[in-house]
């Protein structure tokens, strides 16, 4: 008896080390939201203050604040007719950056006190899905801030919140090339062809650099029409404070103007509000709402057929996406694996793009202000035919150069020999044959 009473202190119950890592990512989910929920409700009642003469409680601005929340993670809000489901596309991703860094910390934390074997259990049924019910569990409570709120998101609109932490998971754990990965990420890649995870890497970083494009293509505009943006913000009479809490508000929305750019140069154009349209044919604005930023946008007019050249934009970016997987991979002689590779990472580019063009969009009123922004599938599919189009010419033309490389000047001539300049019809010297394998980091197909 003593010596099992002995033997049950010396092996206390230990908590399975899944359910560990399901209730701290369920903390962890829950404080993620409410931090990107204090991003917006403090804006709101900052903007509450600088204005006393309203006659607004503030829960009013909490609750404004709330519904903004809803509407930076894709969802949208209405009441009284009125339908808002544009989202602010930078304050979306403001919010996956909160989130990510809650989940690194607490994917850095589960994966130290756990083996690997251990981690693929641990990430798949503790951290994935304690994350993302922490998460959803606060967005449902928030959803009751909103009650009797002129415009309040509904029922579907907690769940979509996964969005954000999802995301935020995903650009943790979904790095196949990583050997800290979770098992089951390794386990689907490995299914495709071995290509595959430097196409995902490379298709990501291209559409960072899509972004990037669109958004200095705003900025330059901005720039140039700096005059006609600071009149319209001057006409709202407001105070600092309440300038500022404008001008941030308007931040949120160059991610959307990102998008839209995008959509120019892809050749669609883009509209914003009804019967108008923008594009490298020509602009109809038409009547705008008075928003600050929109002062950037062109003067009617039509434009000649050589701005049609912004097309090859988004051909060279896709040519420097078929540059970038070039120098990850080593595909020696598989041409049909190198084309199809590089098809794949402009694919996944577009495709993200996509879903960003596809939350720009939307809805910011009733009337004329119900459809704005570019339409998504006529700019999918036009900047999937650009990139794909200067990627595959890009490795095409790799292939190209490789061959001619590799094809002797004449094919007639025996090989000359080193030592003596002599040419000899005799094959070399086991020995004295060397292999070029190229890079060993590179993988090679």
């Amino acid at each position: 008896m003593a010596l099992s009473g002995v033997s049950q202190l010396s092996h206390p119950h230990r908590v399975p080390a899944t359910d560990r890592a399901r209730s701290s990512a369920i903390r962890a989910g829950a404080l993620a939201a409410s931090g990107t929920l204090a991003i917006v409700v403090l804006p709101a009642l900052v903007g509450w203050l600088a204005a006393p003469e309203g006659s607004l409680g503030w829960f009013s601005a909490v609750q404004v604040g709330a519904g903004i929340w809803f509407v930076g993670h894709g969802q949208s809000i209405g009441g009284g007719g009125v339908t808002v489901s544009l989202t602010p596309v930078l304050l979306f991703l403001l919010f996956v950056y909160v989130a990510a860094r809650w989940c690194r910390r607490l994917v850095v934390t589960e994966r130290a006190v756990v083996s690997a074997a251990e981690w693929n259990q641990v990430a798949l049924r503790g951290v994935v899905p304690g994350f993302l019910l922490g998460y959803v569990g606060a967005a449902s409570v928030f959803s009751l801030l909103t009650l009797g709120a002129p415009l309040a998101p509904g029922v579907a609109a907690v769940p979509g919140t996964l969005w954000v932490p999802a995301l935020a998971l995903g650009y943790l754990l979904v790095r196949p090339a990583d050997a800290e990965a979770p098992g089951f990420v390794r386990a689907w890649f490995l299914r495709g062809p071995s290509w595959l995870p430097f196409a995902w890497r490379v298709g990501w970083r291209g559409a960072a650099m899509l972004f990037a494009v669109g958004t200095g293509v705003v900025l330059l505009r901005l720039l140039v029409t700096a005059p006609d943006v600071l009149r319209i913000h001057g006409e709202y009479g407001l105070n600092v404070v309440a300038g500022a809490v404008v001008v941030l508000a308007q931040l949120m929305l160059l991610g959307n103007a990102a998008t839209w750019a995008l959509a120019f140069l892809a050749g669609p154009g883009f509209s914003v509000a009804a019967g108008s349209v923008i594009s490298p044919a020509s602009a109809e604005p038409g009547l705008m709402p008075l928003v600050p930023i929109l002062g950037a946008l062109p003067d009617q007019a039509d434009y000649p057929p050589i701005l049609f050249v912004v097309l090859l934009i988004p051909v060279a970016a896709g040519t420097v996406i078929g540059r970038w997987l070039d120098r990850e991979v080593e595909f020696f002689g598989n041409v049909r694996a190198r084309l199809m590779a590089a098809a794949a990472a402009a694919a996944i580019a577009v495709a993200v793009l996509g879903v960003l063009t596809w939350l720009a969009n939307g809805s910011v009123g009733a009337e004329r202000l119900a459809a704005v922004g570019p339409a998504v599938a006529p700019v999918v599919g036009a900047l999937l035919v650009e990139v794909a189009l200067g990627a595959l010419a890009w490795t095409g033309w790799c292939v190209w150069r490789d061959r001619v490389e590799a094809r002797p000047a004449d094919p007639l001539a025996p090989p000359e020999d080193e030592e003596s300049g002599s040419s000899t019809s005799q094959p070399a010297a086991p020995d004295t044959v060397t292999t070029d394998i190229g890079d060993p980091e590179r993988p090679v197909f």
